[in-house]
């Protein structure tokens, strides 16, 4: 009797991947500086924004290196603007994603950015990976600021809500987790890659954060899964020269 194991086949495993059921060929495999810039021009120039705002405004802090808070205050995200003064928040919206908050949170986006953000613009472009890192980094933000109005104080208050209120918020981590929930869309299969993602967060948080994030990050997670499965179609992606 053959006690060989049955080993699943590939068709099987590939439906987990992102868009493992458009294979392509003749794409060209060198990852040089400039083959990077031709491919992710949204996340380089992301980053290179990034790098031009943080050093002029960083400071040695203990075990970090952090922006200057207080000077740039009015740039980043208070959630108590959301009722006190809602353009502000809007506009704190549009900067806030430019500006990561300390050394350690540029490092987590920038691999975040490398291992998802770059695969799914090199796959589908510079216009829809901007669209999904900004959108979901709006809609995470509202989302998470109203849902902390509807429970602090009043119905829930203890020192873990009422640092999420008095503290400010910014940076491309949600963003990131947009594009995550996209590139698991593009799988056949999406939930066992969705559910990584959402537990990645959740060790993050156990296990070195411990704050209000999660609100934010599995938000934009939904949303740019749900943008990138049920509003903006797959592209088909042809070979590049050689």
């Amino acid at each position: 009797m053959d006690t060989t194991r049955a080993v699943p086949p590939p068709q099987s495993r590939s439906r987990f991947l992102p868009w493992a059921d458009d294979p392509v060929g003749g794409t060209r495999r060198g990852w040089s500086p400039a083959a990077l810039v031709r491919r992710a021009p949204a996340v380089v120039t992301y980053l290179v924004v990034c790098v031009v705002l943080f050093v002029p405004t960083a400071r040695r802090v203990p075990g970090n290196v952090s922006i200057d808070l207080e000077r740039l205050d009015r740039f980043l995200y208070h959630i108590p603007d959301l009722s006190q003064d809602f353009p502000l928040a809007v506009r704190s919206l549009l900067t806030g994603p430019f500006l990561n908050h300390n050394l350690v949170q540029f490092a987590y986006v920038a691999l975040l950015l490398v291992l998802f953000a770059v695969p799914f613009e090199t796959r589908e472009g510079a216009r829809r990976t901007a669209l999904i890192f900004f959108a979901t980094s709006f809609v995470a933000a509202l989302f998470a600021g109203t849902l902390l109005h509807l429970i602090y104080p009043e119905v829930l208050d203890n020192a873990f809500l009422e640092k999420a209120w008095e503290r400010t918020w910014s940076g491309g981590s949600a963003g990131c987790f947009g594009l995550m929930g996209a590139l698991a869309a593009r799988a056949r299969t999406p939930w066992p890659l969705l559910g990584l993602f959402a537990a990645w967060e959740v060790t993050v948080v156990v296990a070195y954060l411990r704050e209000y994030t999660p609100a934010f990050h599995l938000t934009a997670l939904l949303t740019g899964f749900a943008l990138a499965r049920w509003v903006l179609r797959p592209r088909q992606r042809v070979a590049e020269e050689r």
